[in-house]
């Protein structure tokens, strides 16, 4: 498949600059998920939050014009219409979009009305991702979704109404209690759907939630490593017999669809954060705002910094990073580019934890090229974990 190419600097590689805004609002928490969020009966003052996002958005440096911009969450469209409206405005009112190729936002199917996706519209959005996460309502139960199988169709079906012609479906696999046959019946649901790009993550048990708890004592069993390998490859197959390109681990897309503010992370561009717990990557610096919303207003209201966390990476560190972003895509590092972006040489820099890897058949090395190998993609978390 041919990969998005972005704007390049004398070193061959992408220089896009990217934005991301964090809702920390959900209608209701699922069980699995630790992103920073509230529900409206834990903390209901979004026009106060609006203000202070304003504020930290009107802080981005002097010509800062991202080519990318993902409102994220939370859920966005847990908002009513009004602070929808108004989060649109203030986005337009405090930074610079000319540069802007993809504006992203996240969507609940449980959340969506037409007016919502019309004000998203209007609002300079041209791409959307679903959280569909599963069409199986007995999963969709056990995960806490809002919507079930028939809703999240629904909310597919409501976007392309709206005139979304880029979309993107969320699927969660390994889901426990589903077997073989229902992984691959929610995969081919997708494909029926056809949107343009299609994101398979793994369950993920995060500490101190609810699904965590349930695993512990023993009233759910998460799918074995073989049975997850193997739903893994096999929806892989599917997806690409289906047209879908495999760009990156857990991405999958049409031709000329992949996600580019996702690229931007993946091969080393640099990003700010803004809202709670949201992260920036910016002039080698990584700093994160506080998991605090009414901290955050406070802060914010007082002329203060809303990050509470800052560390500058050593040159080498940032290239072990780049490195290990770098082959989450599956046409993998170029190994001069790398080189000139960073100043090391991969060898040099972890040599023997890659000729090992070589070895091993966990990676391959095709001319200038470094990228994971097919059998390690569903463990490239160990992989990555030799060269940092």
């Amino acid at each position: 498949m041919q990969m998005v190419r972005m704007k390049t600097n004398a070193h061959s590689m992408p220089t896009m600059t990217g934005l991301y805004i964090h809702i920390p609002i959900c209608v209701s928490r699922c069980r699995y998920c630790d992103f920073y969020k509230l529900t409206p009966n834990e903390w209901d003052h979004v026009d106060l939050f609006l203000q202070c996002l304003e504020i930290e958005l009107r802080r981005l440096p002097a010509g800062f014009a991202p080519d990318t911009v993902f409102v994220g969450g939370g859920t966005p469209t847990a908002l009513e219409p009004r602070e929808l409206a108004t989060l649109f405005d203030c986005i337009h009112g405090s930074v610079n979009l000319t540069n802007g190729i993809e504006f992203s936002s996240e969507a609940n199917p449980g959340t969506l009305t037409p007016d919502k996706l019309s004000i998203m519209k209007e609002g300079g959005v041209n791409r959307v991702s679903i959280g569909v996460q599963s069409f199986n309502d007995k999963a969709l139960r056990l995960l806490g979704r809002i919507h079930q199988g028939d809703g999240a169709i629904e909310g597919f079906q409501m976007l392309r109404e709206a005139g979304f012609g880029n979309v993107n479906i969320d699927l969660i696999q390994s889901i426990p209690g589903m077997a073989p046959a229902e992984v691959l019946a929610d995969a081919r649901r997708v494909v029926e759907l056809e949107p343009e790009h299609i994101s398979y993550y793994n369950l993920i048990y995060e500490p101190d939630t609810p699904l965590t708890h349930d695993r512990d004592a023993g009233r759910i069993v998460p799918p074995g490593d073989d049975e997850e390998a193997d739903n893994y490859f096999a929806v892989k197959a599917l997806l690409e017999g289906a047209g879908y390109g495999h760009y990156e681990t857990s991405n999958f897309c049409k031709p000329e669809r992949e996600c580019r503010h996702n690229l931007l992370y993946w091969q080393a561009g640099e990003y700010f954060g803004c809202g709670p717990a949201a992260h920036s990557h910016w002039n080698g610096a990584r700093f994160g705002n506080i998991r605090d919303v009414q901290t955050y207003c406070d802060r914010l209201l007082k002329n203060e910094n809303p990050f509470d966390e800052m560390e500058r990476l050593s040159p080498e560190e940032k290239a072990r990073e780049t490195l290990v972003m770098g082959l989450r895509l599956m046409e993998g590092v170029d190994l001069a580019g790398f080189e000139e972006l960073t100043g090391f040489r991969v060898d040099e820099l972890c040599g023997e934890a890659v000729e090992h890897l070589l070895a091993e058949g966990l990676l391959q090395r095709s001319g200038r090229r470094l990228a994971l190998a097919q059998t390690a993609l569903f463990i490239g978390n160990s992989v990555f974990s030799e060269l940092v």
